[in-house]
């Protein structure tokens, strides 16, 4: 199975149809717009959760795979979406403010829907991925809310973050930004991460597009 987890920024259906043209078999993307803005060729599904209908956190598949949300899926923690394919938990990540969040910061409101889902997580083979909106030294990092402390929360439960792991470079010290702040070269940062405790059959992060997104794609095999 194929994924690419995708922040695309601004959705528009001519960005959908780049992205679908990468031909992964999931597709997880921040900031898309909701099923009824989006035309998906047949043989497509999408899952899709969000305040507003022009933003929100979607999942596109292939209908050959069999994909459920499951019970557990706690809505008031929309952003992170948890999805059960062949026995294998894939939970789409894009912490995100919301009225009832409001003053809780990006890390605490990764860390409180991981703890939510923790027992599921432990219990199957698991990835994490997505924009999560969290790096080292962010404005109101707290030694219990922080970057280090959902890489420490995850490591306890067997993930590790790929990039992190393949490249043998330490967290907060990335030799290359998965985001462009406002689009600007000298303002990046490494917010976009895959954390799994299944093997994987490759990882690899792609080019910045400044023309779709301030983001760039992560590609991941199983």
């Amino acid at each position: 199975m194929k994924i690419l987890t995708y922040n695309i920024s601004l959705s528009t259906q001519e960005k959908i149809e780049t992205v679908l043209a990468y031909d992964a078999d999931l597709f997880i993307l921040p900031e898309v717009a909701c099923p009824s803005r989006v035309a998906l060729p047949e043989g497509y599904r999408m899952e899709w959760t969000g305040d507003f209908p022009n933003k929100g956190l979607g999942v596109i598949w292939k209908t050959l795979l069999k994909v459920e949300v499951p019970g557990w899926f706690n809505p008031a923690l929309q952003y992170f979406l948890p999805l059960m394919i062949d026995g294998q938990l894939i939970i789409a990540a894009w912490p995100t403010t919301t009225e009832q969040n409001k003053p809780m910061k990006y890390p605490q409101i990764a860390l409180s829907a991981i703890q939510e889902y923790a027992p599921y997580i432990k219990q199957y083979p698991t990835i994490i991925t997505g924009d999560m909106n969290c790096y080292k030294g962010q404005s109101g990092e707290t030694k219990k809310y922080s970057v280090q402390a959902i890489f420490d929360t995850l490591a306890d439960m067997g993930l590790t973050s790929v990039y992190h792991q393949l490249k043998c470079e330490a967290m907060g010290k990335e030799s290359v930004p998965t985001y462009y702040h406002q689009f600007k070269e000298s303002q990046t940062f490494f917010i976009d991460y895959t954390f799994s405790s299944i093997p994987l059959k490759s990882y690899s992060l792609g080019e910045w597009d400044r023309n779709l997104s301030d983001h760039i794609p992560q590609f991941i095999e199983i």
